[in-house]
């Protein structure tokens, strides 16, 4: 390693890590590690670096490299990156558009800190203050990275920092290639672990949040804070996502049930049979269907209040109202039921058919006994009763005498 190189490690480790933070998504992080007083502490570990592999001191290192331009460019810096910083804070751009920047490694086209800190000005349009504060970043940057550049150059070729570092790298021999291969190991050490942070913040980025779930452990162990609260929080919306799709197929197997058992209500009411087995209807109602269908009606079937049939949204109240018609009709409670509901008056009128012309016969002879009677006595009850049976009677098509003709009056 050269004294150049050796400056140059440290000297650039900020921005290194800077444009890898920015392509791994941790935006925030990348622009923190930008700070003035971070730049200048990291220059001056590459000033101690040197000047401890060349044996000098590191005024020695510093008379060679131009300190005062790097001075200048950090204070022109200083103020650019805290406005960056807050800005970021309060209206990030959002994560599809910063994915961007991760993308362009996956086909191996690695930009400049430069390049990142442009590209994420553009994509900072609508944040005038953020687009501003990062363009002058991006040029500020390249001109950093250019300087740092230069001086590693400038400390490669000068001739005494020069010799000195040669009688250090005699005196070190076999030592050196040491701590070369240590360096080197732990270069690659570095990159694995920012190649396994950007694979967790491309996996937290994908829009289906239980991606999260398939973080393979060893990298989910090199992941940042930030990315590991994000982790969790992407956990908890992938639980979420879960419930919700549990809960809808959960409804819609109870309406594939609810169809299913009205279904079979209605076909046990065409075929004459008591109904078992229902559970998605109130049992007071499958009982009333049960004598619907078996034609065992009770008075209270007819009235007052009409019948309640079940399961209209699965098209079996029709079915269900003409068995109730014919079973009103089969069951002679509505010859003598006092207040009928208007379905069960109405199956009387519609189903004449189905009375036996004998019944037809005994009401129509019975009702004018009865108006005769209820013409003397004027009681409520028997006049009530004799509107009935007239009625019936007229409905029916018989001929009406004088005494049914006064009480229908």
């Amino acid at each position: 390693m050269t004294l150049g190189a050796s400056f140059l490690k440290p000297a650039l480790a900020p921005l290194n890590f800077a444009n890898v933070s920015m392509m791994g998504r941790l935006i925030t992080s990348g622009l923190r590690e930008l700070a003035a007083d971070n730049l200048l502490k990291q220059l001056q570990a590459g000033i101690e670096a040197a000047a401890a592999d060349a044996s000098v001191r590191a005024s020695d290192v510093v008379s060679v490299i131009p300190m005062a331009r790097f001075q200048e460019l950090a204070r022109r810096l200083d103020a650019h990156q805290r406005l960056a910083v807050g800005a970021w804070e309060d209206r990030p751009v959002e994560s599809k558009r910063t994915g961007d920047l991760a993308n362009l490694t996956e086909h191996k086209n690695l930009p400049t800190l430069s390049d990142s800190l442009m590209r994420l000005a553009t994509m900072a349009n609508a944040n005038p203050e953020l687009r501003m504060a990062l363009y002058e970043m991006s040029h500020i940057a390249r001109d950093w990275q250019a300087l740092v550049l230069e001086s590693g150059n400038k400390l490669d070729d000068d001739r005494v920092l020069r010799n000195a570092y040669r009688k250090r790298t005699l005196r070190r021999g076999f030592g050196a290639l040491v701590l070369v291969a240590v360096a080197v190991a732990g270069g690659v050490i570095w990159q694995k672990g920012e190649a396994a942070r950007r694979r967790v913040g491309a996996q937290i980025g994908t829009e289906d949040p239980c991606a999260v779930g398939t973080i393979d452990p060893a990298d989910r162990l090199k992941a940042t804070a930030e990315q590991l609260a994000s982790i969790e929080r992407r956990r908890g919306e992938c639980e979420a996502k879960h419930a919700k799709l549990a809960a809808e197929k959960a409804e819609r197997e109870r309406e594939a049930e609810h169809a299913r058992q009205c279904s079979d209500l209605t076909d046990t009411v065409k075929a004459g049979k008591a109904p078992s087995g229902i559970t998605v209807v109130p049992a007071k109602v499958v009982a009333f269907v049960g004598r619907v269908a078996t034609g065992a009606l009770e008075p209270s079937d007819l009235g007052p209040d009409n019948p309640v049939f079940p399961c209209p949204e699965a098209g079996g109240v029709p079915a269900m109202q003409k068995a109730y018609d014919l079973a009103v009709v089969r069951s002679k409670l509505w010859v003598s039921h006092e207040d009928m509901n208007e379905r069960a008056t109405g199956a009387v009128r519609a189903l004449q058919s189905e009375i036996p012309k004998a019944l037809k016969r005994d009401i129509a002879d019975d009702a004018e006994k009865i108006a005769v009677d209820a013409l003397v006595d004027q009681r409520p009850i028997k006049m009530r009763r004799a509107k009935r049976l007239c009625g019936y009677k007229e409905t029916f098509g018989f001929k009406l005498r004088p005494f049914c003709t006064s009480v229908l009056r």
